[in-house]
C-alpha cells in the first residue's frame, strides 16, 4: 500500500512525499527510519488505469491542455527570470485573461505563502494535475532546478497533448465510416433482409450456404441483439470492477504490458518517465535510492509499479541498477543496455535521461506506423464485410433467377 505523509524533519523542515508499507504502522516505522516526524499521514488510493498514457492529463474545470501548458512554460520562465515561486504564481495569476488559471494561481499562491512545497500545492489540486505531473514537478523542486523541471514537463506535456490531438483526428473519419456501416448492416439484417427471406421461403428452393449465413445472422440480431447489449454492458462493468482489484488488477496490467497488441508503447513511455525523473534528480546530487522513491510516482501501471519498487529496496542495499532492471524482465531492453553502459561509464545520469529520450522516440515512431496503418486497414475490412453482405443476398437472388430459367 502507498501512504501519503506530511512530516518534518530533523532541521524543523516540513517534507511531504509517499512510502510503500504493509500497513499504517510500518509506514510510521520507515518514516522514523528516515528522521522523519509524521504529522499527518494517510494511505494513497490506487489511480492505475485511470491515469494511464493515453489519457497524461486530466484538467479540471475549464482549463485546457493548451492552458496548462501555457501555465507550465510561463513559471518557468518567470523562475528562470529571478522571481521567486510565490511572486512568479501572482504574477501568472494577474496577468491571464483565464478564470480557471486565476483561481489556480491564487490558490498555490496561498499555499505556497502558507510554508507549503509546490509539490505539496500541487498535489491539493489532483483532480487538474494527475500523480506524474506533481512528481515531475516535486522532482525538481527537490532537485533545486525547479525552473528548468518545469520547462521540461511544458515540453513533455505539450508533446503528449500534441500527440493525443493527432491520434483523436486520425481516428475521427475510421470511426465514422465504421458507425456508418454498422448501422447500416443492422438495418440491412434487421429490415432488408427478411423481405428477401419471404421471397426466398416462397421459392421453396435449398439456398446457398452464405445466404443462408446471412439470413439467420439477421434472425439473430433482430431476435437477440438487446442481449448482446445486454452481455456486452455486464462484461464492461465485470472488468472495470477486476481493473479495480488489488489482487486482479495488477495481472491485467501485466498482461497488459506483455500484450503483443500494445506494440510495448505502453511499458516505453511509463519506463521513459521513470528514468527521466529519476536523471534529473541524479543529474542534480539527489542519491540514485532517493531518486528512485520519487521516480516511483511516475509509473500508474501497477505491474511496472511493483518491480521498480522492487528496484528501489535493492538499490538501498547497494546493488546496481542495470542488473536489477535486467533482472525484473518487464523494463525494455534499451533502459537496461543504456544503464549498463552509464554505470560502467560513470555518466548514469546522463544516461538514463538519454534512455528516456530514446524510449519516447520509439514510441512515438510505433504510434505514428500504428496510425498510419489503421484507418486503411478500418476502411477495407468495413468494406470487404459489406461486400459479403451484398454477395451473399446476391447468391440467392440469382439462385432464384435459374430456377426461373
Amino acid at each position: 500500500m502507498e501512504f501519503n505523509y506530511k512530516a518534518v524533519d530533523r532541521s524543523g523542515l516540513i517534507q511531504d512525499g509517499s512510502v510503500h508499507a504493509e500497513s499504517q504502522a510500518a509506514a510510521l516505522a520507515e518514516l522514523a527510519r528516515m528522521h522523519l516526524v509524521p504529522i499527518a499521514l494517510q494511505r494513497q488510493d490506487a489511480r492505475g488505469w485511470r491515469e494511464a498514457w493515453s489519457r497524461p492529463l486530466r484538467f479540471g474545470g475549464s482549463l485546457s491542455n493548451a492552458d496548462i501548458v501555457a501555465l507550465t512554460l510561463g513559471l518557468a520562465s518567470l523562475l528562470k527570470a529571478g522571481l521567486v515561486l510565490d511572486r512568479a504564481l501572482n504574477v501568472l495569476g494577474s496577468t491571464s485573461d483565464r478564470a480557471g488559471i486565476r483561481r489556480l494561481c491564487a490558490d498555490l499562491e496561498r499555499r505556497v505563502r502558507s510554508g507549503s512545497t509546490f509539490g505539496s500545492a500541487l498535489e491539493a489540486h489532483h483532480r487538474t494535475f494527475p500523480r506524474y505531473y506533481i512528481t515531475m514537478a516535486r522532482a525538481g523542486e527537490i532537485g533545486g532546478s525547479l525552473s528548468e523541471g518545469l520547462e521540461r514537463l511544458g515540453a513533455f506535456v505539450e508533446r503528449t497533448a500534441l500527440l493525443r490531438e493527432r491520434v483523436i483526428t486520425s481516428l475521427i473519419y475510421p470511426s465514422m465510416l465504421a458507425g456508418m456501416i454498422i448501422v447500416t448492416l443492422v438495418l440491412v439484417l434487421t429490415v432488408v433482409l427478411p423481405k428477401f427471406k419471404t421471397l426466398f421461403a416462397e421459392s421453396q428452393i435449398t439456398l446457398p450456404m452464405p445466404t443462408r449465413i446471412v439470413l439467420a445472422l439477421g434472425d439473430f440480431v433482430r431476435d437477440y441483439g438487446w442481449l448482446c447489449g445486454v452481455c456486452a454492458t455486464i462484461a464492461g462493468l465485470l472488468l472495470i470492477r477486476a481493473w479495480r482489484d488489488p489482487h486482479m488488477g495488477p495481472r491485467l496490467d501485466l498482461s497488459i504490458l506483455r500484450s503483443r497488441w500494445t506494440f510495448g508503447v505502453i511499458s516505453k513511455v511509463q519506463t521513459s518517465r521513470f528514468l527521466r525523473t529519476m536523471g534529473t534528480l541524479s543529474r542534480n546530487g539527489v542519491p540514485l535510492p532517493q531518486a528512485t522513491s520519487v521516480a516511483l510516482g511516475m509509473i500508474t501501471n501497477r505491474a511496472l509499479l511493483a518491480a521498480a519498487r522492487d528496484v528501489h529496496e535493492r538499490l538501498k542495499q547497494g546493488q546496481d541498477l542495470s542488473k536489477l532492471l535486467d533482472r525484473a524482465e518487464i523494463f525494455p531492453k534499451a533502459a537496461v543496455q543504456l544503464a549498463r553502459v552509464g554505470e560502467e561509464t560513470g555518466r548514469l545520469a546522463e544516461l538514463l535521461t538519454e534512455a528516456a529520450d530514446t524510449l519516447d522516440r520509439e514510441a512515438q515512431g510505433t504510434l505514428d506506423r500504428l496510425l498510419s496503418v489503421l484507418v486503411p486497414t478500418i476502411t477495407i475490412g468495413m468494406g470487404a464485410l459489406v461486400a459479403a453482405l451484398i454477395a451473399s443476398v446476391l447468391v440467392g437472388i440469382l439462385s432464384l433467377n435459374d430456377l426461373a430459367f
